[in-house]
């Protein structure tokens, strides 16, 4: 299918919701962290919000148990996995985490493939619908990070209801798709007055909040 044209894609107006907190379980992130050595600081309050995560503290790990719990929410899906393949190579992995998030904020194209290199992730398990949250997160709120979270939810918006056609809903993207994605919500900002990441928001909760 050939590449939509993003530059004729007009900005979406729909209502922004209000940020809302995740419940998360605390004791989980604590026992399996724990119980595999890992460094970093698991989440200890039961709800987590965006604001809770950029605010956790520097390192790579406790950003990264922070971000995949609030990804993750109650449902814990394949962090058990995630944590597995962290733990047979602590080192390598935080030096490809420490170099992904310093990358992040200048370079989102090397930045997701250094994770996400051809076909396959570079840590196990961790995808691009979870490993762009890090990416994300790791600019800490600045103004103009340049990395932005990438999931189904924002894909399948952004292909059904903002007619960016040759997107795959599900994913895994390639990093020329999280680089067009990355400057398609950049340009929405300039234009109308947004953060990238409130765009980013708007379009995880789009179809809801458009129908409220």
């Amino acid at each position: 299918m050939p590449m939509t044209d993003l530059s004729t894609l007009p900005f979406p107006e729909w209502k922004t919701p209000d940020q809302c907190a995740v419940d998360i379980n605390p004791s989980w992130w604590r026992d399996e962290i724990g119980r595999r050595g890992l460094p970093g600081t698991p989440p200890s309050a039961r709800h987590l919000t965006r604001d809770d995560v950029r605010a956790s503290e520097n390192g790579v790990f406790t950003p990264l148990w922070w971000s995949l719990a609030w990804g993750a929410g109650p449902r814990l899906r394949l962090n058990a996995r995630r944590l597995d393949s962290i733990a047979d190579d602590v080192p390598r992995c935080e030096e490809l985490l420490t170099e992904a998030a310093d990358l992040s904020r200048r370079d989102p194209f090397t930045a997701y493939s250094l994770l996400r290199p051809g076909r396959h992730n570079a840590i196990r398990y961790l995808g691009p619908s979870f490993f762009t949250k890090f990416l994300y997160f790791a600019g800490r709120g600045a103004p103009g990070h340049p990395c932005l979270i990438l999931d189904r939810r924002v894909a399948t918006a952004l292909r059904d209801r903002c007619e960016w056609t040759s997107l795959h809903r599900t994913g895994p993207w390639p990093a020329e798709t999280y680089e067009r994605y990355c400057g398609l919500l950049t340009r929405w900002s300039q234009e109308s007055g947004r953060a990238p990441d409130e765009i980013e928001f708007m379009l995880f909760y789009g179809f809801s909040a458009d129908q409220n």
